[in-house]
Order: C-alpha cells, then sequence, then structure tokens
C-alpha cells in the first residue's frame, strides 16, 4: 500500500512541476531588449501570458487579445490571437520569439483573409492575401523580406487585374493592368523601380489608344 501510495503521490508531482505557469498580461512587462519578465522577477518569464493584447496595425481594426506561450522571455510555440467576439484573428509559430513557417490570419466571419509565410522571423516564400468572400485578392513571393517575382493582384471575380515584377525589392520587367473582363489596360515597362521604356494603353476591345516613352522616370516622347 505505502508503495501505491508513493506511486500516486510522484505521478502528482510529476503533473504538477509539467504544469505551465499562467499569468496575466497586467502582471508582466517587456524591457527595452523585448524580453518578458514577471513584475517583481529577475529571471525572464517562461509560461503562458493570458490576456496578451496585440494593437490595432491600421485605422479601423481591433485590438486582438490571446494566450501567448513564452520561453525564457520571448514567445516559443504556437500563438493564438482573438477578436473582443472571441473569434479567431490569427494563428503562428513562433522559434526563439520569431514567426517561423506559415502565419495564418482570419476574418471575423471566418474566413480566411491572408496567408505569410516566415523563415526566421522574416517573410520568405509565397504570401497570399484574400478578399472576405474567401477569393484570392493576391499572390506575392518575398525572398529574405523583400518581394522578388511577380505579384498578381486580382478582381474578386478571379479575373487577373494587375501583374508586378519584382526584382529584389524593386519594380524591374514589364507591369500590366488589366480590366475587369481579363482585357489588357496596359503595359508599362520598368527599370530600377521607375518607368523606363515604352508605356501601352488599350481601350476594353483592345485597341491601343496611347503610347508614351519614358527613360529614367522621365517622359521623353
Amino acid at each position: 500500500m505505502k508503495k501505491v501510495l508513493l506511486g500516486l503521490f510522484l505521478v502528482v508531482s510529476a503533473l504538477s512541476f509539467s504544469a505551465e505557469r499562467v499569468v496575466k498580461m497586467e502582471n508582466a512587462y517587456v524591457d527595452d531588449k523585448g524580453i518578458v519578465y514577471v513584475i517583481g522577477e529577475k529571471t525572464p518569464f517562461t509560461g503562458i501570458v493570458e490576456n496578451y493584447k496585440v494593437p490595432p496595425i491600421s485605422e479601423g481594426d481591433s485590438v486582438l487579445e490571446g494566450k501567448i506561450p513564452f520561453k525564457n522571455g520571448v514567445i516559443e510555440g504556437s500563438s493564438k490571437l482573438y477578436y473582443p467576439s472571441g473569434k479567431l484573428a490569427s494563428v503562428a509559430t513562433f522559434k526563439n520569439g520569431k514567426v517561423e513557417g506559415l502565419q495564418r490570419d482570419y476574418y471575423e466571419n471566418g474566413k480566411i483573409k491572408r496567408e505569410i509565410s516566415h523563415k526566421n522571423g522574416v517573410v520568405d516564400g509565397v504570401s497570399k492575401l484574400y478578399y472576405p468572400n474567401g477569393k484570392v485578392q493576391n499572390e506575392s513571393t518575398h525572398k529574405k523580406g523583400v518581394p522578388d517575382g511577380v505579384s498578381k493582384t486580382y478582381y474578386e471575380n478571379r479575373k487577373l487585374k494587375v501583374e508586378l515584377p519584382f526584382k529584389n525589392g524593386i519594380i524591374e520587367g514589364i507591369a500590366k493592368v488589366y480590366y475587369l473582363t481579363g482585357k489588357l489596360m496596359s503595359e508599362e515597362s520598368y527599370k530600377n523601380d521607375q518607368l523606363d521604356g515604352i508605356v501601352k494603353r488599350y481601350d476594353e476591345n483592345g485597341k491601343l489608344i496611347e503610347q508614351e516613352t519614358y527613360k529614367n522616370g522621365v517622359q521623353v516622347k
């Protein structure tokens, strides 16, 4: 019987010590190096911070709130943020305080809002932005935090709207804009982020209606 009781005591003790510590955001603070501590303690916090608030990114956005996992004062593991209504707003995985892998953000109606690919805390790979109805609004590729490749923006009817070529973060190549019908509206030649070359504009029937020539961003013809 003593052995049984001792075994139960050890199991309960192990579960108690393995349970994550949980504190509320108002009982924690972030130092000037971005490390989270519990007020009155000198060791970086490890555990879950409740009521963790993220301020709105742009006007009209809501303050998001969630339970965020920390290890040695930095975010570590799966992080979920919620709207004031309780609906899921964002899911991301952190490693050593940096986003790693695919971050998924949601509209309050539950539809996917954007998917952003990260590597070591910077945007890297294919990212997508969605309309509230779930259709893709934009697809773009980043390399080490800067746009690299053709960014494609779509109308809600899934027709292509804009093609914008990037190379190492600058516009380089032929940019194209389309009508809602899918017909080509314009072609613009870019070099080093400036108009350089021929710019053509078409009516909805495909007829050329205007042509200009640029050099280093200045119209020469």
